[in-house]
């Protein structure tokens, strides 16, 4: 059976199964005395009230709760929750939240003590209670969820870095400019300033001692594992800079007063006012110098600023030059690339190809005295040879084959035998004509 809750109707979103009155009922009524009765009743509504919360103040930005006001975050249909309070103190036991007190003041006790409060010492005093002590008591004033504040800290220190554009200029930060540009990540006063002491915790931030309005913070670089402790020459940077922010709003508003100014000389001429309009116009003219004196200002600051921005470029580059000799160096050690070694190794490279050369050359004289030892003419004349051959090669010249053979090279001597052929027509015999051609073919 379920029916529509009036809290479902609200912009906070609510727990899954909100509009379930069967579900509600069984998750708003109390805990068993101890959870060996039913251990799945008891951890089934420690993880959804556990869950409700987180879900709460990850959705509004707030990391800090008030112990007595929590039950009442969730009220529906009239009635409250009497589970959370005992889901509370399971999770101030499990140190999940803390007081907030107890949190500020481990500032100074150091994070490793606290530490060891929280997670050891409290601990045995909630397990004494829950031992000795029936009833539970519930919590009250504010306790920090440190899950979710350990969230907006993260966020906070991700908005600083996406707005540094130089870590020289801007690696301290004044607290009200932070508070601005951090606006969206948390809107809670209370747990924005809990956040930067978390950081402060982790030793992720710096800040000095001073009231919030005037502290200044120095946050942790990317690559660095642990913030360094604020320097006067940081000081000096942001002091340069905010003096240059001051330098444009007096400059914007001196443009404003000109403008002014030049409007009310106009209106005095209109009216015939020549001795306001000259008096006017003279303090429209102050002004005017004034932006001059103070836009040379200006640009010397951003000169001096760029030149800041560009010493830290220059230091990047050598340690860049640096870490590139040490590490080609290096390289060149563990190969045994030296210029004694490589001299070495050539002048062994030129003996290995001088000896091949030698051998090759051996090898070759060789052969050729093989050749002169072992020849295949031995015991044969050579001039012999040669007359031999010579005669047979006369004997082909001189040979004529018979006529009538198809022997092809019989042809040119046929050829010689017969007579010229003739340059004139043939004469032919009157008798002879065409009619009676065919029969001399015939005959």
């Amino acid at each position: 059976m379920s029916s529509s809750a009036g809290a479902s109707s609200m912009d906070t979103p609510m727990p899954q199964g909100w509009d379930d009155d069967e579900r509600m009922s069984y998750l708003f009524s109390a805990f068993r005395e101890s959870r060996d009765v039913n251990p799945h009743d008891w951890d089934n509504k420690q993880s959804f009230w556990k869950s409700a919360i987180m879900q709460r103040c990850k959705h509004e930005n707030k990391g800090v709760i008030d112990g007595e006001r929590v039950a009442g975050m969730f009220k529906r249909k009239g009635r409250i929750p009497v589970a959370v309070n005992r889901v509370l103190v399971e999770m101030a036991r499990c140190g999940e939240i803390v007081r907030q007190t107890d949190f500020e003041s481990s500032v100074t006790a150091g994070w490793i003590s606290w530490g060891v409060n929280q997670v050891v010492y409290k601990p045995l005093g909630w397990a004494y209670g829950a031992i000795f002590k029936r009833n539970v008591q519930s919590l009250q004033g504010p306790f920090i969820v440190l899950e979710v504040l350990k969230e907006i800290a993260d966020a906070t220190l991700e908005c600083h870095h996406q707005s540094v554009n130089s870590d020289a200029l801007d690696r301290l930060v004044d607290y009200t400019t932070l508070r601005e540009s951090c606006r969206s990540t948390c809107v809670d006063d209370i747990t924005f300033r809990l956040a930067l002491l978390y950081l402060r915790k982790t030793k992720k931030i710096v800040v000095t001692d001073a009231p919030p309005e005037k502290q200044v913070i120095k946050f942790i670089g990317k690559n660095q594992t642990r913030v360094s402790q604020i320097t006067e020459t940081e000081i000096g940077i942001l002091r340069l800079k905010k003096t240059r922010v001051s330098l444009k709003q007096q400059i914007e508003q001196l443009i404003c007063d000109t403008n002014r100014l030049q409007e009310e000389t106009r209106q005095c001429l209109r009216k015939g006012l020549k001795s306001s309009a000259k008096s006017t116009l003279r303090r429209k003219k102050l002004a005017e110098k004034s932006i001059e004196r103070k836009e040379a200002t200006l640009d010397t600051l951003q000169e001096m600023m760029d030149r800041i921005q560009n010493a830290e470029t220059d230091q990047m580059t050598m340690e860049a030059y640096k870490s590139g000799a040490a590490a080609l160096k290096k390289t060149l050690a563990d190969n045994g690339l030296t210029a004694e070694s490589v001299d070495e190794t050539m002048s062994e490279v030129q003996e290995v190809m001088e000896m091949c050369s030698e051998i090759d050359d051996t090898i070759s004289q060789g052969n050729r005295d093989i050749d002169e030892t072992v020849s295949l003419d031995s015991g044969i004349d050579t001039d012999a040879l040669e007359a031999e051959l010579a005669d047979l090669l006369s004997n082909d010249e001189s040979t004529e084959h018979i006529p009538g053979t198809n022997d092809v090279t019989a042809r040119p001597s046929l050829l010689r035998d017969l007579p010229e052929v003739p340059d004139s027509e043939p004469i032919g015999s009157p008798d002879v004509t065409m009619e009676n051609t065919p029969t001399l073919l015939a005959s």
